[in-house]
């Protein structure tokens, strides 16, 4: 295995390739769905079991952006989430998103038996545990916080980890799965009866009723956003949520000392961990820590370091055969925003917002929105509503974020050195001054020059390096492009400007 093919999600480089036909000439449906991953799916399989028609439109390949490098947990347990939940929407609101998520895993093990997908799912116990005596009171309040929603919650000193834990909280009747796999599988159950999935159809253009690609129109009544944010200024949805990266690696490790659940800490440095087993029989221990943010090639550097030596000292696993990094958006309050992009008039469906569990609540909103599409009301849509405003809760982090966009409008990270296209090495990449304008410059491993403008299209911001995926991202609102300028995934939907050499 070359380094290159290492810096790749574990889940696409081990999951099925699809091949879904790309759009071309004018497609009618009921509903048109933006984005292949857990949420587009999700809502495309229900509308569809509802009689309605569909179209699913992804950019890339169905499930191998941010579902398909994700850890891949299939939990309602999202940290210490639920006492904070209660405080900002009170016992009925934590209830609802408690129901929802647990509801999801019952609706995914449904879907992977009812359509025969063999993706690799299996019950696990989650647990979110605290080596520090001084967190241990807040996991007891969320173990009784918890219980009282009706969740499968219960206190633990021995969750089964290689270390002294001082607390725990476990939730049974939790899973884990496969994602690539799982969502190919059903994707493969959607065309047909008027229903569609189109592959490398990136959305140009939209409105209410159509969306746009280079190869064909689709029209539609409604039209679902399942895009992790909504691109281009739809809702302003950039403005509730910033965005943050994850580093993410899978080594293996020896099945002896490979832990029986699912973990995350709440202390931070934080550490996740689950298992899966190839079908080459190796175990592999996948690992995510601490956030970074886009484009910062220090902390990312200093997040895998971390995992990796956390993987190793604790659970001997080997160097990592995988390494690659996710993003996730952390909403304004603590809840996705999941619904109508705007309370004046019907505009778009949309979903934002996970916080790195988009997994569970990624299909609370397929559910979400698909009974929108379809015209009805959810019982929990109030809870989730994406109009909502709470403008106290996560004050204090929204403005730090809101200085730091400032910051990259200004004028991001230019490199101090090298100062050049000549003194980039090979493999080497930076924001450079070149003629007055920020350029993002990267040379190959062949000496390939390839250089771009530095400012993201979608609002200007200047993009940073992502050293082990080698993209450029932007630090403000989260827009991922190629090397070449290529978008990978929005808010934007524009590439990078391609600058000329010599």
């Amino acid at each position: 295995m070359s380094d290159r093919s290492r810096n790749l999600s574990y889940w696409i480089a081990s999951g099925p390739t699809t091949s879904f036909p790309q759009l071309a000439g004018e497609v009618d449906v009921d509903v048109a769905i933006i984005g292949g991953g857990m949420v587009g799916i999700t809502a495309a399989r229900l509308l569809k079991d509802a009689g309605l028609t569909v179209a699913v439109i992804e950019a890339r390949k169905v499930g191998q952006e941010v579902t398909g490098k994700s850890t891949a947990k299939v939990t309602s347990q999202h940290n210490l989430v639920y006492d904070k939940l209660s405080k900002t929407f009170g016992d009925e609101g934590a209830r609802t998103y408690a129901e929802a998520n647990e509801a999801a895993i019952r609706l995914m093990a449904d879907f992977a038996s009812r359509y025969g997908i063999d993706c690799d799912f299996e019950p696990k116990p989650a647990y979110t545990y605290a080596r520090s005596g001084e967190h241990v009171e807040a996991i007891e309040r969320e173990v009784e916080v918890a219980r009282g929603l009706g969740l499968p919650a219960s206190f633990t000193r021995e969750p089964g980890l290689p270390f002294p834990v001082a607390g725990a909280i476990r939730f049974d009747n939790q899973a884990q799965f496969h994602p690539c796999k799982y969502l190919a599988g059903l994707a493969a159950s959607i065309p047909g009866d008027g229903c569609h999935v189109f592959e490398q159809s990136r959305a140009i253009d939209w409105a209410p009723t159509r969306v746009v690609t280079s190869g064909g129109t689709v029209n539609a009544r409604r039209v679902i956003m399942a895009t992790h944010l909504p691109l281009g200024q739809v809702g302003l949805f950039y403005a509730e949520n910033y965005p943050h990266m994850h580093p993410v690696i899978a080594a293996r490790v020896d099945p002896a000392r490979a832990p029986d659940g699912m973990y995350i800490s709440v202390e931070t440095p934080r550490h996740s961990v689950r298992t899966h087993r190839a079908g080459t029989g190796d175990m592999y221990l996948i690992v995510t820590g601490p956030s970074f943010k886009h484009g910062h090639v220090d902390e990312e550097r200093q997040g895998f370091a971390e995992i990796e030596r956390f993987a190793a000292e604790h659970f001997g696993a080997q160097a990592p055969d995988y390494r690659w990094t996710n993003e996730d958006y952390a909403p304004m309050d603590g809840a996705p925003f999941i619904g109508w992009s705007s309370s004046f008039g019907e505009g778009y469906l949309v979903a934002t917002g996970f916080n790195a569990w988009g997994i569970t609540n990624g299909t609370v909103a397929g559910v979400i929105l698909a009974a929108l599409a379809a015209g009805r009301d959810h019982e929990w849509a109030s809870l989730f509503d994406a109009t909502r405003v709470k403008p106290i809760a996560g004050a204090k982090e929204f403005t730090t974020h809101n200085l730091e966009v400032a910051k990259e409008l200004v004028g991001g990270y230019v490199a101090a050195k090298p100062h050049s296209y000549e003194e980039l090495a090979p493999g080497e990449a930076a924001v450079l001054k070149v003629d007055g304008e920020n350029v993002a410059a990267f040379r190959d491993e062949q000496g390939q020059l390839h250089a771009v403008s530095a400012v993201c299209t979608h609002m200007g911001c200047i993009v940073g390096w992502n050293e082990n995926d080698r993209t450029w991202d932007c630090p403000c609102h989260g827009s991922r492009y190629e090397v070449t300028g290529e978008v990978i995934h929005g808010p934007t939907y524009k590439p990078l400007e391609k600058k000329a050499i010599g």
